[in-house]
């Protein structure tokens, strides 16, 4: 188990500048942020004092999610079995004891409640997140009622270590398998669906595995034709049934999870020749991508890099075209708050952050046209995380 030891740094400063004794977390997303541990059903819990060492609790199955993570004191429990106690008695246990140990009763401890937007563990189809009966847990094994510690959660978020960088890295690595996979797959007579299930099984075949990943999946969203590029693309609807048409342009927008750490990824792809409008609108937005990469530097305030993507656009005529912000912070969640490129955002880019890079243009005689990629910002300029091709054909 290798500590990160920068991470529990950063913790530690934070817990002290909010005055609490420590932290109580349950949301898979956090668990992946204190400790390097992506759960695979959402029953388990961390403690982490402000002084000594963190406990983590979790369910006895789920020993192949627990190696490598970046704790040392775990403490299991069964679940399921005919003669085990429900799951939240079995946690209730070990919350007394993690307590007792770190001589927290009573003390004033945050919790992860305030979090709507979540992230799943690796059983996707069944998410879970804190309510009521988890603050009653806490407030029962600690004696204390607990305080919503979201806004310290997001902010420790924010800027990523270089362990969790080089975690995200690999994440968009193994999109490019699907990234591959796409470019290959679209021709027409093809349906939307066919093309994501190709990209979807490419991530998961080839990405297990990849460097030591033990769980990769993804998300794979396809849209094609002007239609559906201009009405539904930039809103994430889902893939279709349509049969891609020779000359269509087609969209994939891919969320890729790799043990727990995510990548965000857009390419477009063209099924035979396409139209003028089509190729200069694509061209224009390459553009836009290339000045907002180049803007992405430690210091630069957030609107001012959206507003590099955006003056390239208008130069070429497309500035009404582009309808939503450059980009936004992801890592331990496909979309996270920090930084948020935005023309009226407030904030600045910090070397750690890892932001998309996602200009985009709607309108007719093309659809919809978007090119997106993750930038983590070093103190030596933006570090493009994903080196897939960006051609259109």
């Amino acid at each position: 188990m290798a500590q990160d030891r920068e991470r529990a740094a950063r913790v530690r400063a934070a817990l002290a500048r909010a005055g609490l004794d420590a932290l109580v977390c349950r949301l898979p997303e956090n668990l992946v942020l204190l400790a390097g541990y992506w759960p695979v059903i959402g029953r388990s819990a961390i403690v982490v004092p402000a002084e000594g060492d963190p406990v983590l609790l979790a369910p006895a199955m789920e020993q192949d999610a627990l190696e490598d993570i970046t704790v040392s004191d775990v403490r299991t429990f069964r679940v399921w079995h005919l003669t085990d106690p429900a799951p939240d008695e079995s946690l209730a246990k070990l919350l007394r004891q993690a307590a007792a140990d770190r001589r927290l009763a009573g003390r004033r401890v945050g919790v992860d409640e305030g979090f709507e937007d979540i992230a799943p563990p690796q059983k996707v189809l069944e998410p879970w997140a804190p309510a009521a009966a988890a603050r009653r847990l806490v407030a029962d094994a600690f004696g204390t009622d607990p305080v919503d510690a979201a806004a310290l959660l997001v902010e420790l978020r924010a800027r990523k270590t270089p362990r969790e960088r080089e975690r995200i890295g690999v994440a968009c690595e193994i999109a490019g398998f699907g990234l591959e996979a796409f470019a290959e797959a679209v021709a027409p007579g093809r349906r939307e669906v066919d093309v994501a299930a190709e990209v979807e099984r490419a991530v998961a075949t080839r990405g297990t595995g990849h460097r030591g990943v033990r769980h990769a999946r993804a998300q794979a969203l396809v849209f094609s034709g002007e239609e559906r590029l201009r009405t539904y693309s930039w809103g994430f609807a889902p893939t279709s049934a349509r049969t891609i048409e020779a000359g269509d342009l087609v969209m994939l927008e891919l969320s890729v999870v790799a043990d727990g750490y995510y990548a965000d990824l857009t390419r477009m792809r063209a099924a035979g020749q396409v139209t003028p409008k089509a190729q200069e609108a694509y061209e224009a937005v390459r553009e836009a991508h290339r000045a907002a990469v180049a803007a992405a530097r430690v210091g630069a305030a957030w609107a001012d890099v959206d507003g590099a993507s955006r003056s390239a656009l208008r130069a070429r005529g497309y500035g009404e075209a582009f309808i939503h912000h450059t980009g936004h912070g992801l890592g331990f969640r496909y979309h996270e708050g920090i930084p948020f490129l935005h023309p009226s955002a407030q904030g600045v880019l910090e070397e750690g952050m890892v932001t998309s890079i996602e200009p985009g243009v709607y309108g007719p005689g093309y659809g919809g046209i978007r090119i997106e990629d993750d930038v983590a910002l070093t103190a030596d300029g933006p570090a493009v995380l994903s080196d897939a091709p960006r051609e259109l054909r």
